[in-house]
């Protein structure tokens, strides 16, 4: 199981991420509603996993770029 932290990393480098969240944020919203989180994409179930079965795969490749840049 992913992290909040990592749910949102995930967002941020998923080319399939596609929010299903409404564009207008209160000073109430939670940080999840504000940012790219894949708690608030299409693709992510009431489960907690990805329809399309992305998060082991976004996760792996972050690392993987990780190792390259050290």
């Amino acid at each position: 199981m992913a992290s909040k932290e990592q749910l949102r990393k995930i967002a941020l480098y998923c080319d399939e991420y596609s929010s299903n969240r409404d564009e207008s944020h209160t000073l109430t919203s939670s940080y999840e509603e504000r940012y790219e989180n894949c708690t608030n994409c299409k693709h992510y179930t009431q489960k907690g996993t990805c329809s399309l079965d992305l998060i082991d795969k976004v996760l792996t490749s972050m690392s993987m770029d990780n190792e390259f840049k050290s």
